[in-house]
């Protein structure tokens, strides 16, 4: 909530003021006055990377984590390791006819949804406390609240009204306990907190930044029988949802292909720049970029069309992906996804020029969507009939402009044969009463 003996990134929150006017919070907040004594500073991810880098987490060992699930490496700035493995990859390189290596880099990105963060809390006289917050999901809220102030979730109600965008900057919590503390300290009354466009930048998360190494052994005919790839993920001064991000890197690091030798390493590190969470894909975008960008340069060195090396590789009905997943037509046709694709882009013939300044290109690429859901990951509606022959709905789901609740009333007045006018659906979120859903991410709810 608040930095504690050390600030790991400019923008992370120092001190907080409480005033009745937000004119009167600035003045405060000029007076105070706080002492820094400067420490090393790592921006680059592979300088954290490595092995005697100076530590941003110095108790990286001590702290509470999900054993199991999330590996830490104590002493490092390493906040998780994931490896995938298949067959023998020394043994794939050394009957390989060429090797190709590739250094890929992606920096971190900020979401700049329309409406930044916003956070509204009180405490009520029986203890109970409640949040008002821009938000995709108030159940995460509420759950992550709860462990942060070491309360029941029973005790904490969640609203989420209509919310100007997320893109994943807004999956999980953020300055809701700290605001929620706040309420604390002034006797429970209401304490908001509303950033500005420029804090937004400074303090919230934002996506995570990439450092990729892929090294391919194939054959002279195009076939390729080693994938080798480390995938170093920024996380900025704390992990929070990268973690998730670079495992499911590290799922899906070896693509679509057939490969019977693979040796996938993720790593999650901090550096000092803001945190890094959830971004649109989610991690799937930036691995396959990598994975993507090596097949079509594979295909340069081999003289060999992008397209006939990946129908070449790719999956097909009865292999398995390099998760272990057995593919059938049901599930991954790609093959006839691929050729499809080909014919519909006209892929052989020349690109268009559009004007003097630009040209239409054209390429091909293929992607999964890897695995990065916990296992509460559930979505509920109510629906009731009233006696006037009206129909109430209620969701979990926010809505952050993907058009959820317009869809679901469509649905619903389909289904039981009414004109839309004569569904009602909450628009506003309150954990204590709407239906329970996860996450609102990659538009799920409507699937």
């Amino acid at each position: 909530m608040l930095a504690w003996d050390k600030v790991r990134f400019i923008g992370e929150p120092v001190a907080a003021v409480i005033a009745e006017t937000e004119e009167a919070a600035e003045r405060a907040a000029e007076l105070v006055d706080v002492d820094y004594e400067p420490l090393p500073v790592i921006t680059d991810p592979e300088r954290a990377f490595e092995e005697r880098a100076v530590l941003i987490h110095e108790n990286l060992g001590k702290y509470d984590y999900y054993r199991g699930y999330i590996n830490p490496i104590p002493n490092t700035n390493i906040a998780n390791k994931f490896v995938l493995r298949r067959g023998n990859i020394e043994d794939g390189f050394s009957k390989s006819e060429l090797v190709i290596e590739n250094n890929f880099t992606e920096d971190m990105m900020n979401h700049v949804y329309m409406e930044p963060m916003s956070v509204i809390a009180q405490w009520l006289p029986d203890g109970t406390l409640e949040i008002w917050t821009s938000a995709q999901s108030p159940f995460a809220v509420r759950y992550l609240t709860a462990k942060a102030l070491h309360m029941p979730e029973s005790k904490i109600i969640v609203h989420v009204p209509y919310v100007g965008g997320g893109f994943g900057g807004k999956a999980g919590v953020n300055f809701e306990p700290l605001v929620a503390m706040l309420s604390k300290m002034v006797g429970g009354r209401p304490v908001k907190l509303a950033l500005s466009r420029y804090e937004n930048f400074l303090a919230a998360p934002s996506k995570v930044g990439v450092r990729a190494w892929v090294k391919t052994g194939v054959t002279k005919d195009g076939k390729i029988i080693a994938w080798q790839a480390r995938y170093i993920v920024d996380s900025g001064g704390y992990a929070d949802y990268a973690v998730n991000v670079g495992r499911t890197m590290g799922y899906i690091g070896a693509g679509v292909y057939d490969i019977p030798n693979i040796y996938v390493e993720s790593y999650t590190v901090y550096t000092n720049k803001p945190y890094a969470t959830a971004f649109r894909g989610f991690g799937v975008l930036e691995a396959h970029w990598v994975i993507e960008r090596q097949i079509d340069i594979i295909a340069h060195k081999l003289g060999m069309d992008p397209f006939e090396l990946r129908l070449k590789n790719i999956v097909r009905p009865g292999s398995s992906l390099s998760m272990g997943q057995r593919v059938d037509k049901g599930n991954g046709d790609l093959e006839q996804c691929l050729k499809m694709a080909k014919d519909l882009i006209g892929w052989g013939k020349l690109g268009e020029k559009v004007d003097d300044y630009t040209y239409r290109g054209k390429g091909l690429a293929l992607s999964i969507k890897g695995p990065s859901v916990p296992a509460n990951n559930a979505a509920q509606a109510f629906v009731r009939l009233n006696e006037d022959g009206t129909i109430d709905v209620s969701i979990g789901t926010t809505e952050i402009g993907q058009g959820t609740l317009t869809s679901i009333v469509q649905i619903v007045a389909e289904e039981f044969g009414v004109p839309t006018d004569r569904v009602r659906i909450d628009t506003f979120k309150d954990t204590s009463k709407s239906a329970y859903t996860w996450q609102t991410v990659v538009v799920e709810f409507i699937l």
